[in-house]
Formats: C-alpha cells, structure tokens, sequence
C-alpha cells in the first residue's frame, strides 16, 4: 500500500480510554487495565522517544515518537504475540497513546504515516486528521486555503520547501534592514520592546525563545546606528514557542505593514531556514488571518489545515 501522511490535530485528539482505564475484560485482575503504556525517559522534547503497550506481563508493541524528525508519530511494531484479531486495535491503540504523548511534550501537530492497518483508522483520530497534499502538485492560493475558516494554522513540508532567493538584507521605504537571528545580549530589549509594542503575549514568546538553543527567533533590525535601539526593531517572528513545531504569529511595526510583501517574505523564510536546520521536517505558521491569502501565494508549499480555528489560540489567560 502506498503510504500516506495525515497530519493529526492533537488539541482534537479525544482521550485514549477506556482501553486504558482500571476495569479491563473479565480475564483482568481487579482494576488492571488490558493494556498498560509506557514511555521511554526523554532529555528533551525534540529528542527521539518511544512507547509501548504491555499486557499481561508482556510488550505488545512499540511506536517511535520524533523518529523521522520532531512532531512525528512512528514508525510502530506489532510483538507476533499480538493475534490477528487484535492486531488493527493494538497498532492504532499504539499511535493514540503515542500521539497524547506528543501533545503531553507540548506539541499542537504530529505527522503520521497511515499505511498499516488502513483500513482501521478510528473515527476519534480521523476526525482530528487532514491528509498531506502531494508535493509534487501545484494548486493555486485558492484551493490551497479553507474559505470557511476566519483564521487558521498553515502547514508547509520543510522535506519538500524549496527557499526563494529572497535576501536577508533589503531596503524597504528607504530603511536598511536586517533580518536575522537575535544575540543573547538582545534578549532584555526585544523582551521590553515587544512588550511595550505588541502586549505580553508576544513578549512572552519572544522570552522562551531565548530559552532555546540555538534561539529559536528572527527579528527584523534597521542597520542605522544613529537611531534609538528600540526604533532600529521592525518586527520578529518565533519557531518552538507558543508550541513545539509551530511558528508564531508574524509580527511587524505598523509603519513595515502593507508596503513591501518582500520584508514579511523575508521574516519567515529566514524562520523556517532556522527551524529546518534545528531538524524540523514541517512547521506550522499558527493563527493567520486576513494575510492568509497572500500567505498563500508567496509560499505555494503553504497550505491552510481545515479545522485549526480556534486551534490552539484563545486558551491562555493574556494581560
């Protein structure tokens, strides 16, 4: 069977029970579960991981976490002990547990590979499941977006991304500017500039960036040395901060809006050529809303995820 790839909204995953849950068949000691997971200690989120299944006193299976790249479900083996009969429950048993302990590490989206076991892709996965377009095929903005949608999260292969030649130093309305990654010794200002800017929301992402090594953030920066620190930052866009394997809303100063599409096209390449170095195999833009047209058409390997509105966003308690 050919494979394919499903993106898993896992804020839409429901909980993995009861499978998992004290009172397991009749066959089950009092208040044992059929089916007990456990998961192999990480040293970080990115890192690759595992977890299995055991019952009655043996391992079922086992389904990698982070193996083809941070965010990624699989692959998962089947012990032979596992009869016919239980195999499809087991495997997809096996990739549920796997997915909420994707979300527990704190990522919003994992990518799947369906291939075994098709045919039994449970409804309370597929539900939160949008399957990954073909790279290969070119599709205009349009269809690549979801109309219904007032906002939403915008997946892009980084496998598959093929980056422009779009220069990290440009001009914009006669300014010189720069778009690369922050030093450390920026961290107090960007933090204080964001927050006076934009709100705490963004400071906040800004902030766990720089708790990220390498810092996991782009800023755009004037190169006049004559003008007041605060009023050389145009603008910053963020990977690994409001989740893992997510870009941050971009932000940029009202006077850097609406003049040149280049500046914004610059700002997120330069963040998704960091995210791929990092290791990411795909990045989703978190929460665009009226730029997502042109989002879509200056990147044609973004594509808008139906049912990301509300997503993640809306959750967290802002000042």
């Amino acid at each position: 069977m050919k494979q394919t790839e499903a993106l898993i909204r896992l804020y839409d995953v429901p909980p993995s029970g009861p499978a998992l849950e004290p009172g397991g068949p009749p066959s089950s000691p009092p208040h044992a579960a059929p089916y007990v997971p456990w998961f192999k200690p990480t040293a970080g989120p990115r890192a690759e991981t595992f977890v299995e299944l055991h019952g009655d006193g043996a391992v079922l299976g086992r389904c990698g976490i982070n193996t083809r790249g941070p965010g990624t479900v699989g692959p998962c083996e089947l012990s032979a002990a596992v009869t016919a009969a239980l195999r499809a429950q087991v495997y997809w048993l096996l990739v549920h547990v796997a997915l909420e302990r994707l979300e527990w590490l704190g990522y919003a989206y994992a990518l799947v590979t369906v291939d075994e076991h098709a045919d039994g892709f449970p409804p309370a996965l597929r539900q939160a499941s949008w399957w990954v377009p073909d790279p290969t095929g070119h599709k205009s903005a349009v269809s690549r977006d979801d109309k219904s949608l007032e906002w939403a999260d915008l997946f892009i292969d980084l496998r598959t991304w093929t980056p422009s030649d779009t220069p990290t130093s440009l001009t914009v309305n006669g300014r010189d500017l720069w778009v690369r990654r922050p030093e450390a010794s920026e961290a107090l200002l960007l933090v204080d500039w964001l927050r006076e800017t934009f709100g705490g929301g963004w400071a906040s992402e800004i902030q766990r960036s720089f708790s990220r090594d390498p810092i996991s953030s782009v800023i755009v920066v004037d190169r006049d040395k004559a003008l007041a620190p605060k009023d050389r930052l145009l603008g910053f866009l963020a990977y690994d901060t409001v989740r893992l394997g997510m870009l941050s809303t971009i932000a940029l100063v009202p006077e850097a809006r609406g003049h040149d599409l280049a500046l914004s096209v610059a700002l997120i390449e330069e963040c998704l050529r960091e995210a791929r170095a990092s290791g990411m195999s795909y990045a989703v833009l978190g929460g665009v809303g009226e730029a997502r047209l042109a989002a879509l058409r200056a990147f044609s390997a973004l594509w808008t995820i139906p049912g990301s509105c509300p997503g993640i966003f809306g959750r967290g308690v802002r000042n």
